[in-house]
């Protein structure tokens, strides 16, 4: 039985000035999705669609420990937020609740993220980039830098710096990978700003 006195309090919290109140929003949703996660997907689905950026990124950041059977229905939830160009929002979806989804499931979130870096939006594939060099992407390396490599020539700056970011993440955690990056052809730009921070 969905609780509406639970959802009118969920989004008191998310709306509030306090960012420490409005982690308890996504905390309430947490602890939803651990026990109701589809008897609330309708609910989400349309939370996802608010036109208040607080309610959509409360939304995401409570999909964060999602269990690994409910992963496909939780990407589903974040691909339109993948577009959002609010940036409290896409700052919290790539490189947060993207990278922990997808962890769970790195066989189906590698599914979507081979199509989504086709997209032509540069927040669709910032997103992508960003959740390769947090804890998604430096667990799973091989395929994460098939990716990156493709994105470090994107033909937006925004995107393939986005790479970049994430490239340095990854070499930083795994020293061994620098050799094969500092390799790739084609994404000089993409290079030079990895090598600022790291020494070749």
């Amino acid at each position: 039985m969905i609780d509406e006195k639970l959802l009118v309090n969920i989004k008191e919290l998310a709306n509030s000035s306090n960012w420490m109140v409005r982690e308890d929003a996504a905390t309430e949703i947490k602890k939803i999705n651990d026990n109701s996660f589809l008897e609330y997907l309708p609910i989400w689905k349309e939370w996802i669609k608010s036109p208040n950026p607080n309610i959509r990124r409360a939304t995401e950041v409570g999909l964060l420990r999602i269990k690994k059977e409910f992963v496909p229905q939780a990407l589903d939830l974040l691909e339109p937020l993948l577009y959002d160009d609010n940036v409290y929002v896409r700052k919290n979806c790539g490189p947060f609740a993207l990278s922990s989804v997808g962890y769970k499931d790195p066989v189906s979130t590698f599914q979507k993220l081979k199509s989504w870096i086709k997209i032509d939006n540069k927040y669709v594939r910032w997103n992508v980039a960003m959740c390769l060099g947090v804890w998604f992407g430096q667990t799973y390396t091989k395929e994460s830098l098939k990716l990156l490599k493709k994105l470090a020539n994107d033909k937006e700056k925004f995107v393939w710096r986005a790479a970049a970011s994430s490239l340095v993440k990854l070499i930083r955690k795994h020293p061994e990978l620098k050799q094969e990056v500092f390799s790739w052809k084609n994404c000089e730009d993409c290079l030079n700003v990895v090598k600022r921070y790291i020494r070749k």
